[in-house]
């Protein structure tokens, strides 16, 4: 029979032999999976803490700068599951450490904490479960040649059942009942925004309580053997619907990605042009820019933007499959900031295909 571990006390000991602390919370809820006690001890202990929103994908952008205001230090969001936003993830654990020092992750279970450290490292998979302690020498993994992250994830343990249902913890099926954490749901959410619940559910409230229930059971034929309604079934389906992003802080729309502004960084490409002399020609930028070596490597994530550079305003689109594609982005992304192009090319660079176009800020326009 397997010793079973007091998680507590690998909490503290992550803590204790790190010097930056990752505190994984979930993008959809962060306040739901915040545990303000532990982050009061990181912080007496002296050490640095970075926030990081795993799951954004599935939360649109406005939602999730609103998210990050609640919170006074470095707020990093990502979706470890489709490798994004790891690398400004990694480049703000290097400002934070300076280049050299350990990362610890720490956060409520089914937050992504190990997904979060295989999309970091890419090397191996993160060691799960609870571990009798930390065998040093074994478990740390470089990011670089000065930063090792502990591979053993510190995982809190939460004690309020509610949450416990909510987060998907404790199994719905061994619940008592599950009504009090799908109002608990149902309050958040409407002191979030009001109308979202009365629009999912097609419904209209005054208070969130049980006869909330009555009316979604009401609205999806929740009916018990005899006619009477099936709260507790209408309670399954809220917490189901929220687990499953379905019912959540905002309207119920597809989200297809997301970003942190790293779409729009072309500074990687744009430090080539600073002293460029015919800065006006677009095909002379990309012949100019086929001389540098760091920009033939493959991109994992096709980025398009804009820079000014002395008069004018270079837009530029790299990465994406075809030229075709680099034009279209090109022209609507000076349409939105009422550019006028003068002059446009494309062509490709290794294996990226790039396509610059020059322009002016027309009267009136925003860049």
């Amino acid at each position: 029979m397997r010793k079973k571990v007091n998680v507590k006390k690998i909490v503290n000991k992550v803590v204790d032999e790190s010097d930056l602390i990752l505190f994984v919370l979930d993008a959809r809820d962060p306040e739901l999976t915040r545990n303000r006690e532990l982050e009061k001890i990181i912080k007496d202990k002296g050490k640095k803490i970075i926030y990081v929103l795993n799951k954004a994908d599935l939360v649109p952008k406005a939602i999730l700068e609103r998210w990050k205001k609640n919170f006074d230090d470095d707020v990093v969001y990502i979706s470890a599951k489709n490798r994004l936003g790891t690398k400004i993830l990694r480049n703000k654990i290097k400002e934070k450490l300076r280049g050299k020092g350990k990362v610890g992750i720490v956060g409520y279970p089914n937050v992504g904490k190990s997904s979060i450290i295989n999309a970091l490292t890419g090397k191996r998979k993160a060691l799960t479960g609870y571990l009798a302690g930390l065998t040093k020498g074994e478990q740390w993994i470089n990011l670089t040649k000065n930063i090792k992250l502990l591979d053993t994830p510190g995982v809190i343990e939460m004690k309020d059942e509610d949450d416990l249902i909510i987060s998907g913890a404790l199994r719905l099926e061994k619940a008592d009942s599950l009504i009090s954490p799908a109002i608990k749901i149902l309050k958040r959410i409407d002191k979030f925004d009001n109308t979202i619940i009365k629009d999912y559910y097609n419904i209209n409230y005054n208070e969130v309580d049980e006869d909330i229930l009555k009316k979604i059971a009401e609205v999806k034929k929740f009916y018990k053997v005899g006619g009477e309604l099936d709260i507790e079934r209408a309670a399954k389906s809220v917490i189901k619907d929220f687990q499953e992003g379905k019912l959540n802080y905002y309207k119920n729309i597809k989200i297809k990605k997301f970003g942190q502004d790293r779409e729009k960084d072309i500074s990687f490409i744009t430090k080539h042009l600073k002293d460029f002399l015919f800065i006006d020609d677009a095909k002379m930028i990309v012949e100019h820019l086929k001389e540098k070596d760091d920009l033939y490597k493959k991109i994992k994530k096709p980025v398009v933007g804009l820079d000014k550079i002395d008069d004018n305003i270079i837009l530029i689109s790299f990465g994406e499959k075809t030229k075709d594609a680099g034009r279209k982005k090109i022209e609507n992304l000076a349409k939105n900031k009422n550019i006028e192009l003068h002059s446009i090319y494309g062509d490709k660079i290794g294996k990226n295909v790039i396509f610059v176009g020059v322009g002016k800020l027309k009267d009136n326009g925003k860049e």
